[in-house]
């Protein structure tokens, strides 16, 4: 007893462990394209793996464009990090009294990304903000940089960041 398995045009139980009867479509299907002479499953095999080989590189580059960004992000973040952690007074940090030199942590941070940022980046910064006490600095503007399909006529990756570092 094969219970509630029907065939769908007919009263017969159906026997489940014959299979559908959709594998022989596919399997003429399959073999008519195999033995297909005119050469429409040549170009639709052409056709595949050129779709392939696009939806492949793309994958590939916005995996590249997604490295660059992290890049670029931790470069200016440890730049941020490096600037304020230098230019804290150390007198009273015993004492948990911190006072950063505001002047001296924006010029730092700028040596910083001027020596670390590589040529292939385009740093455009906003603005500068920092406090003496508690100590802290904040960076805000903006990164620009190619991908491949730059030489297609793509525009470049642009994206907007704001670095911080606090220290207390």
């Amino acid at each position: 007893d094969f219970g509630a398995w029907r065939k769908p045009h007919c009263d017969e139980l159906a026997n489940p462990r014959e299979g559908g009867g959709d594998e022989r479509g596919v399997l003429e299907i399959m073999k008519k394209l195999w033995t297909d002479r005119t050469g429409s499953a040549s170009i639709l095999f052409i056709g595949l793996v050129f779709f392939l080989l696009l939806i492949s590189m793309l994958v590939m580059e916005m995996g590249a464009v997604y490295e660059n960004y992290y890049d670029a992000e931790t470069i200016l973040q440890r730049c941020c990090n490096s600037a304020v952690e230098k230019e804290i007074s150390d007198a009273y940090r015993a004492d948990n009294i911190l006072h950063l030199d505001v002047s001296a942590g924006t010029a730092d941070f700028k040596s910083y990304l001027a020596s670390d940022m590589p040529d292939k980046y385009t740093v455009k910064i906003n603005s500068i903000i920092g406090t003496a006490t508690p100590p802290a600095l904040t960076v805000t503007g903006t990164v620009t940089f190619s991908t491949l399909f730059h030489q297609y006529g793509f525009d470049d990756i642009t994206f907007d960041f704001a670095a911080q570092s606090t220290n207390y």
